[in-house]
């Protein structure tokens, strides 16, 4: 017996009553949301880049027919002339070709992640439905068509899952708790010192050359981008507080789901070959901007005293 429990996350229980139950459900939609809503910026960005990168792909394409079209006109002074032009910029476009070739990767991977990710928490929710009706036998008032049992390879996909949605959780929670706790602060101060210090010396500089002109500009942009990141409205900070108050509502989830899993893995007779330490495991998952914000020391902030009140995992 259970009997009633405040409507808390911390009160689940291996065998959740109904009430439990509803609070799990809860937990798990929003989860299955935040990671759809990340899986949809990914594309977005994804797209962006793909977009830019056969634009360059086209500017590219129209040099390479200029050049062609010039070889009609072998002896004459000014085709030398379009030729070095069209070279230098062909040769600019390389670059911008690799990085937005990368870039539309890099997203392109991190959306089939995110999707992968999506796939879990939706598992995870209706391995919920099955583990409530078919196996405690609960009365929710709804019929679930018991899965088959998972294979080993499901296992092992569905557990790798959520090993990293913990990870990247942890990651996440990280920075969340940064950005009230004067880190994140202290991160875009030293990053705005760094550019203010370019634009320094690179003022000293002739203004009429073209990349002084060119860096300058994308110098004091990057320097309006990290200003408006400093700002801190109250708006702002109440949202990072739910985010972080969500986070922790997900990993007393998780914990709950990895121990669920943890006794299928024994059943299997599953032994656990990556030695690595959860410290380990984590800061493979962290973000360069949240192992560097790991080593700043947090400031004595209002919302720092909250913090500690989390208790956060």
């Amino acid at each position: 017996m259970h009997g009633n429990v405040p409507d808390d996350i911390d009160y689940i229980n291996d065998t959740p009553t109904v009430q439990e139950y509803k609070k799990l459900k809860r937990v798990m939609k929003i989860m299955t949301k935040f990671y759809e809503g990340g899986s949809a910026t990914k594309l977005q960005q994804a797209e962006f880049f793909e977009a830019e990168l056969k634009k360059v792909t086209d500017d590219e394409d129209m040099i390479k027919a200029q050049l062609e079209s010039l070889a009609k006109f072998p002896l004459h002074p000014k085709r030398r002339e379009y030729e070095i032009e069209l070279n230098e910029e062909r040769e600019k476009l390389v670059g911008m070709k690799t990085k937005f070739a990368a870039k539309s990767k890099e997203y392109r991977d991190l959306y089939v992640w995110s999707n992968g990710i999506v796939d879990v928490t939706k598992w995870l929710e209706a391995g919920l439905d099955d583990y409530c009706v078919n196996h405690l036998k609960m009365d929710l008032k709804i019929t679930v068509v018991p899965p088959e049992q998972l294979t080993r390879e499901q296992y092992t996909y569905y557990k790798s899952g959520l090993d990293e949605i913990t990870y990247n959780l942890q990651e996440s929670q990280d920075f969340f708790s940064a950005s009230l706790d004067g880190r994140l602060r202290q991160y875009h101060n030293i990053e705005k010192d760094l550019i203010e210090a370019q634009i320094e010396v690179m003022s000293k500089f002739n203004t009429e050359l073209p990349r002084q002109q060119h860096v300058i500009s994308e110098l004091e942009a990057d320097l309006d981008y990290v200003k408006k990141n400093m700002v801190e409205d109250p708006a702002a900070i109440n949202k990072r507080k739910k985010m972080l108050e969500m986070h922790s509502d997900f990993f007393k989830v998780l914990r709950w789901y990895k121990d669920k899993m943890k006794v299928l893995g024994d059943e299997y007779g599953i032994v656990e070959t990556d030695t690595r330490t959860e410290e380990e495991k984590l800061k493979t998952a962290m973000s360069t901007q949240v192992e560097f914000m790991a080593n700043l020391t947090p400031e004595n902030t209002p919302e720092l005293e909250e913090l500690k009140k989390m208790n956060l995992h």
